[in-house]
C-alpha cells in the first residue's frame, strides 16, 4: 500500500480512536475490493504477458476495444438486453406491489411468499426451463408450432437480446416488487382521497397523484435493475452463448476462457473498466434518487392507517395477473426442467414421452463430483454469512455510533461493491490471485477465494440491514453499560447482539440463500477443488448434456425446499 493510502487510513484510525478494535475488520473488505478493482484496471493498460518485464503499458487495449465492430455490437446487445430486462421487471413487479399494499387483496402473505420464491430460485434454473420451452430449435412450443403449421423454423426466438431480456425481466420482477412495495405500503392516501373527492377518476388519480408520489422510489428501482441488467451473466450464458449472441458478461467470459487458445485478459479488462465507470455513475444517480424520496414523504400521526381500495369484481383479475406471472415466470420453467431430468434426451412433453421416463441421468451421474460440489456449497453457506455479519457489524457500529466525518468513508466503501459488476469482481479476483499474491498466498482455485469474493459482494446487504436496525437502538443503553464499567466488547456482547439478533438471523438466512443460488462468481473462479453445485449445472449444460444438468437441478431443488420454507417464514414476518 502506498504512503498516501497509509496516511488516509491513519487519519481514519485517529478519527475512530474509541472504537479502533473494530476498525481493522471494517476496513479489510474495502481494502480487498480496492485491490481487486485496482488489478483489473492495471491489466487493462497492459499488452503482452501480464506481470512480466515483457508487458507494455499502453492504451492499445482501449483502442482495439472501441475500434472493433464486434465489441460495438456487444455493447448494443447489452443496452437492449438491460433495457428489456428493466421494462419487463417493472411492468410486472410494480403492479403486483401496488395491488398487494393498496388494495384489499387477501391473503397478502401468499403474494409475499410467491414473490419471495422468485428471489430465491437461481436464475440458471429459469434460463434452462425457458430453453426447453421456447428455444428456436429444441423448444417444445416451437416444435409444436412447426408441426402444426408446417414451418421450417420456429416462430418464437428467445436467442436475441430482447428475448433474453424478457426472461431476465421475469427473474427480476420479484426484485422490482421488493424495491417498490415499501413506498406503496407507507404512502398516505390523503392526497388520493382529496383528488377523488374533487371529481378525479381512479385512472387520473393514479397518473396525477399516486405515480408522481412514488416516482423517486420507482426511478431508484429502475436504475438498480438496469445496473444489474448491464452485467448479469446467468440468463445470457444459458440462452445466448449457444447461438453466439453476446452481451458484456458473456463477452468477457468468452475472452477470458476461450475454448481453444490462450486467454485474453487485456481487452476484457478494458471493457470491464469502462463498465465500472458506467455502473458508478448509475449508482450515484441511484443514491441521489433515494435521497430525493424523502421529499415525497407525508408525515402523519400515530393514528395513521392507510386506507385500502376494495377490489370488488377486480379481485379475480388481480389474482389472475399474479398467478399468471408466477406460473409463466417461475413454475412452468421449473416443471420443464424436472420433466427433462427423467428423459434420456430432449423431447416435447407428451403422454408418449412419459414412456421414456427413467433414472438413467441419475444413474450415470458423477456422484463423487456432485458430492464435492454439494460439500463446497454447504461450506460456503456456513462460512460466508457469519463472516459477512462480523464485518457488517463493525462497519455499521462505526457508521451509526460515531460522530466523525470519517464514517462517510466507511459507508461509501461498504456500498461500493454494489457499483462493481460481479463479472468484473470475479475476473479481478482471478487476476489478483494469479499475478499479484500467488507467490506468497496461494488461493487461486481454492474455496478461500470464493469466500473472499462472496463476502465482498454481499457485505452491502449486511451493512444496510444492520444500519437500519442499529439506528433504532437508543445510545442510552450503551451509555448505561459504560457507566456500569462494561467495556465496549462486553457492551456489544451483552446488549447490542441480543437486541440485533432478529436482524442478524435474517441477514444470515438471506445471505445463505444468495450463496446457494450464485453462479456467476462460481463459474469465473471454478476449479476442481472449489466447484459448487450451480457451477456443475453450468458445466454439464455447456458440455451438451442438458438432461444431466436438469437432473442435478432437481437435486438442488430438493435441497432447496427447506430453505424455501425458511425464506417464506421470514417473508411473512417482514410483512407483519
Amino acid at each position: 500500500m502506498n504512503q498516501k493510502n497509509t496516511t488516509v487510513l491513519g487519519k481514519i484510525s485517529k478519527r475512530f480512536q474509541g472504537r479502533s478494535p473494530l476498525l481493522p475488520i471494517a476496513l479489510l473488505p474495502m481494502i480487498v475490493l480496492f485491490a481487486i478493482v485496482g488489478v483489473f484496471v492495471w491489466v487493462s493498460f497492459q499488452t503482452g504477458v501480464i506481470g512480466t518485464p515483457d508487458a507494455e503499458y499502453t492504451l492499445q487495449n482501449f483502442r482495439d476495444l472501441f475500434g472493433d465492430p464486434f465489441v460495438l455490437e456487444v455493447l448494443e446487445n447489452t443496452l437492449i438486453f438491460a433495457t428489456s430486462t428493466t421494462f419487463v421487471a417493472l411492468v410486472i413487479g410494480l403492479p403486483i406491489a401496488w395491488i398487494t399494499e393498496r388494495t384489499t387483496i387477501s391473503p397478502k402473505e401468499l403474494v409475499y411468499a410467491m414473490m419471495t420464491t422468485g428471489l430465491l430460485v437461481p436464475p440458471v434454473f429459469i434460463g434452462m426451463g425457458w430453453t426447453f420451452i421456447a428455444h428456436e430449435r429444441i423448444g417444445f412450443v416451437n416444435k409444436f408450432l412447426m408441426s402444426a403449421f408446417d414451418l421450417n423454423t420456429g416462430p418464437i426466438n428467445i436467442e436475441n437480446p430482447i428475448g433474453m431480456g424478457l426472461i431476465e425481466g421475469l427473474t427480476l420482477a420479484p426484485l422490482a416488487f421488493v424495491l417498490s412495495v415499501q413506498v406503496f405500503r407507507t404512502m398516505n392516501p390523503a392526497l388520493e382521497e382529496a383528488a377523488q373527492t374533487s371529481g378525479m377518476t381512479f385512472k387520473r388519480t393514479l397518473i396525477r397523484i399516486t405515480l408522481p408520489l412514488a416516482k423517486p422510489a420507482i426511478l431508484a428501482a429502475l436504475i438498480y435493475i438496469f445496473v444489474i441488467g448491464l452485467a448479469t451473466f446467468d440468463i445470457p450464458a444459458v440462452i445466448g452463448l449457444s447461438s453466439n449472441v453476446y452481451v458484456f458478461s458473456t463477452y468477457v467470459y468468452s475472452e477470458a476462457f476461450p475454448p481453444d487458445g490462450l486467454p485474453e485478459y487485456g481487452i476484457p479488462a478494458a471493457l470491464g473498466t469502462a463498465m465500472i465507470l458506467v455502473a458508478v455513475v448509475l449508482t450515484v444517480w441511484y443514491v441521489q434518487m433515494l435521497k430525493k424520496s424523502e421529499r415525497y414523504q407525508v408525515i402523519t400521526g400515530k393514528g395513521y392507517r392507510a386506507k385500502q381500495i376494495p377490489l370488488g369484481q377486480w379481485k379475480a383479475a388481480a389474482w389472475l395477473f399474479i398467478c399468471t406471472y408466477f406460473f409463466i415466470g417461475l413454475l412452468l420453467p421449473i416443471l420443464l426442467v424436472c420433466f427433462m431430468a427423467f428423459l434420456p434426451y430432449i423431447t416435447p412433453p407428451s403422454f408418449e414421452a412419459l414412456k421414456l421416463f427413467s433414472m438413467i441421468n441419475f444413474e450415470q451421474m458423477n456422484w463423487e463430483y456432485v458430492g464435492r460440489g454439494l460439500r463446497n456449497t454447504v461450506l460456503l453457506m456456513l462460512i460466508v454469512p457469519p463472516v459477512i455479519l462480523l464485518m457488517a457489524f463493525c462497519v455499521s457500529w462505526l457508521v451509526v455510533r460515531s460522530k466523525s466525518n470519517a464514517r462517510y468513508f466507511l459507508e461509501f466503501g461498504a456500498f461500493l461493491p454494489h457499483t462493481v459488476p460481479k463479472v468484473v469482481m470475479s475476473l479481478g479476483a482471478l487476476l489478483l490471485s494469479l499475478f499479484i499474491v500467488n507467490d506468497y498466498l496461494s488461493i487461486y482455485g481454492t474455496l478461500s477465494l470464493l469466500i473472499v469474493v462472496y463476502v465482498i459482494c454481499w457485505i452491502p446487504f449486511g451493512t444496510r440491514a444492520l444500519n437500519s436496525a442499529m439506528i433504532q437502538i437508543h445510545k442510552e443503553l450503551e451509555e448505561a453499560a459504560y457507566t456500569s464499567g462494561l467495556t465496549m466488547i462486553r457492551t456489544v456482547r451483552k446488549i447490542m447482539l441480543p437486541l440485533l439478533r432478529p436482524t442478524m438471523l435474517s441477514v444470515w438466512i438471506w445471505t445463505s440463500l444468495l450463496v446457494y443460488r450464485e453462479m456467476t462468481i462460481a463459474v469465473f473462479l471454478i476449479s476442481q477443488d472449489n466447484v459448487t453445485l450451480p457451477a456443475i449445472v453450468w458445466g454439464r449444460w455447456t458440455m451438451g448434456s442438458p438432461n444431466v444438468a436438469a437432473a442435478i437441478t432437481v437435486l438442488m431443488m430438493l435441497a432447496f425446499l427447506p430453505l424455501l420454507v425458511v425464506g417464506w417464514r421470514f417473508a411473512r414476518k417482514s410483512r407483519l
